[in-house]
């Protein structure tokens, strides 16, 4: 830690580096463990993507293997996401705020926020359509899946975005400035 760190801010960083790395751990064991064991997942209130009764033990498991696939594939976003958030913190709490390896962390997780939402919305289909495929002709459902919390992150993932070009713009300025001095 340099000393420009306030330690609170050095312990607060390093606190939210620890969670996101549990986030990044629990998220996809979690998504894992709902399409494996989607009775006992329903019992633990872990809803995968709100496939409700969708996803349950009577679909056979390599069609939810199949389904895991491609949720897993749009996990992949939040895992990158949380990986860069983890990273971003440890540097913050080094006191590399304004570093380009920091902006770059900052922009990584708006990509992948953003393009988590996209990616999730994308696969949502061939996930219902696999979990439906068993019940047969006339039973099988393709669904789109886009909510609220999609839309609030997307906003978030666009203020990431803009903010991490400010801050590279910011940065910018002030090494051009500095060099008059």
């Amino acid at each position: 830690m340099t000393d420009a760190t306030p330690s609170n801010l050095a312990r607060l960083s390093r606190l939210m580096a620890w969670l996101a790395t549990i986030g990044l751990i629990l998220w996809p064991a979690s998504d894992i463990f709902v399409y494996l064991h989607p009775a006992w997942a329903e019992g633990l209130n872990f809803d995968a993507d709100h496939l409700g009764t969708v996803l349950n033990d009577g679909v056979p498991i390599l069609y939810r293997l199949a389904a895991l696939a491609f949720s897993l594939g749009a996990e992949f976003f939040t895992v990158w996401a949380l990986w860069s958030l983890r990273a971003l913190f440890l540097l913050y709490a080094e006191g590399e705020v304004f570093s380009p390896q920091a902006l770059k962390l900052l922009n990584n997780i708006a990509v992948a926020l953003f393009a988590g939402v996209i990616v999730g919305f994308v696969v949502h289909a061939p996930i219902t359509l696999l979990l439906t495929w068993p019940l047969g002709h006339g039973h099988q459902a393709i669904s789109l899946n886009f909510g609220s919390d999609d839309v609030i992150t997307l906003f978030s993932a666009g203020v990431g975005l803009v903010a991490a070009r400010v801050m590279v713009e910011a940065r910018r300025l002030a090494d051009e400035n500095a060099k008059f001095v």
